[in-house]
């Protein structure tokens, strides 16, 4: 019998749950990101916009709907947000996430008779802000996927600098050899000209670049502490699929799952984050498809600096990612 992973830390008894809109294209790390922010109590997870970028925009609104469903928790909205980036043209990862970006499992029928999701009509970047706005200083933002929906609602006059608690994204990479290009990463070269209006605005607080969340390698020997649920096998068999990628694209026995690393170490487990570094960036957004979306530091304008998450503790990480996924995929409805 394997052995049960180590529970999750809990949080005090006085700390109220954390507001929190989940930003994703839901591929697979984004899935498990979406599985944990659903079942941890010490977050409040008020809603999900959907951007194009690993799948189409359909593919992403569908898997979101479908995820939180089997957990349980169709009572939080998914808001439908652009379905391509503000300039260029969407280009998916078929290979990196499968053809509707949830591997080797096709999510349709598997939330037969577990209840309806409440899609809104609001556009992604509307439900931002109205979110942030009605409940300022309260809100956390996490964005794991292009930044299109923040730079959407940062151009409609959205102060998510301002008006939120913090706004974290997954993107980016400053040290680390990129994974799209030689000097860039996927997030960030779906939409440079998005990532580059939120880096000028302030948009971002704080930034988790592959620097940090590939210094966690997960392999399917770190699955086999989930449960024997129905979802759990859906879990073992899409991230089957990205450690195949991960084995043909570089050379490791395992995968980077970046979304859910960033989701543990910005808000549930920060101490496990054990370097940081601020800095002030920009995004090249010129037409050399080499260039477009690296990020780089900026001098001599006056935009914001942020906070770069650069080290993670991955043993760490890698017990806490694997305890509270456990608790989701053994949850009731799954």
């Amino acid at each position: 019998m394997d052995a049960e992973p180590d529970a999750p830390r809990q949080p005090t008894a006085e700390a109220e749950p954390r507001p929190l809109i989940l930003d994703v294209d839901t591929g697979i790390d984004d899935m498990i990101a979406l599985l944990i922010a659903a079942t941890s109590p010490e977050l409040n997870l008020r809603g999900v916009t959907c951007v194009a970028g690993n799948v189409e925009i359909h593919h992403v609104a569908r898997n979101t709907g479908k995820i939180l469903r089997m957990v349980g928790r169709g009572d939080v909205p998914v808001s439908i947000g652009a379905a391509r980036p503000l300039q260029r043209r969407l280009r998916t990862a078929p290979d990196t996430h499968g053809p509707t970006g949830t591997g080797y499992v096709e999510l349709r029928g598997e939330d037969r008779q577990l209840g309806t999701t409440e899609y809104t009509a609001i556009p992604a970047s509307r439900y931002l802000g109205a979110h942030v706005n009605r409940h300022p200083g309260e809100m956390s933002v996490v964005a794991l996927g292009p930044l299109t929906n923040l730079a959407a609602a940062t151009q409609s006059g959205v102060d998510l600098a301002g008006r939120t608690r913090d706004v974290v994204w997954m993107g980016g990479t400053l040290e680390e050899r990129g994974n799209t290009t030689e000097t860039g990463e996927w997030n960030a070269c779906v939409d440079p000209e998005a990532a580059e209006t939120c880096l000028r605005a302030g948009s971002i607080h704080r930034l988790f670049p592959l620097d940090a969340t590939q210094d966690v390698v997960f392999t399917m020997e770190d699955l086999r502490e989930l449960p024997d649920t129905h979802l759990a096998g859906i879990v073992r068999d899409a991230v089957r699929f990205y450690v195949g990628f991960h084995q043909q694209a570089d050379g490791i026995d395992g995968a980077y799952l970046h979304d859910p690393v960033v989701l543990i170490g910005s808000l549930l487990r920060p101490d496990l984050v054990t370097e940081s570094v601020t800095e002030t960036l920009a995004c090249d957004t010129s037409s050399d498809p080499y260039l477009a979306g690296s990020l780089y530091r900026s001098e001599g304008d006056d935009r914001p600096s942020i906070s770069v998450a650069t080290e993670i503790d991955a043993d760490g990480m890698r017990a806490e990612l694997i305890a509270r996924l456990a608790r989701a995929v053994g949850a009731p409805n799954s």
